[in-house]
């Protein structure tokens, strides 16, 4: 029974560190798509790298290839994904939960698309990204799909349901409900010096 115990305990540890080690290379996915995003520019070159260009992506080459592959297929929607990746490696770590990948991915490729689609319907015109506009070629085909019939019956009340869609699929991306509770238990542990201090100075 003893060596069960054991065995039992030793590979629940492993499963949980390679999923640790999974949250950690999910989050720095995340650190480095949102570098080289926010420091992307239009004018580094992309797949073919061209003699005597400056790139000014912090991350080189490899991150200007990266900014503009994710900007020109999904657009501006893509800052969104890098935080969502963020989050994902950071609650992963927290929680050892892999059902989190599955989870989380889900709901990134979800507002992905749909996030696409409103900066193609709503807001195309771009002159930093003038190729495919602020939705990516991803948003142009979308667009050109049911979905975009879909809008069009009322642009209006699309606009704000996808506004909200779009926040909530993103919110449950990040598992805002750890983030919650994080903040609850920072409440908690200031609340508890209070009363710490309080009982020090009755004394």
């Amino acid at each position: 029974m003893e060596i069960k115990k054991i065995a039992s305990n030793s590979l629940n540890f492993v499963i949980k560190s390679i999923v640790q080690m999974a949250g950690l290379f999910i989050l720095l996915i995340g650190l480095f798509l949102l570098t080289s995003l926010l420091s992307y520019s239009p004018e580094d070159p992309n797949f073919i790298f061209p003699k005597n260009t400056e790139i000014q992506n912090i991350l080189g080459f490899k991150g200007s290839v990266v900014a503009d592959l994710f900007f020109q297929s999904l657009g501006l929607i893509s800052m969104l994904v890098a935080i969502s990746l963020l989050f994902t490696g950071i609650n992963i770590i927290r929680s050892k939960k892999a059902v989190l990948i599955i989870e989380n991915f889900f709901y990134v490729i979800l507002y992905s698309l749909l996030g696409a689609l409103f900066f193609t319907t709503y807001y195309s015109n771009s002159f930093w990204l003038s190729i495919n506009g602020n939705g990516g070629f991803i948003g142009k085909y979308l667009e050109s799909t049911f979905f975009g019939s879909l809008i069009n019956i009322n642009q209006k009340i699309s606009y704000y349901i996808l506004i909200i869609i779009i926040l909530l699929l993103f919110l449950i991306s990040i598992n805002f409900k750890f983030i919650f509770l994080f903040f609850e238990n920072t409440k908690e542990f200031f609340r508890n010096m209070k009363i710490i201090n309080w009982d020090n100075k009755s004394f």
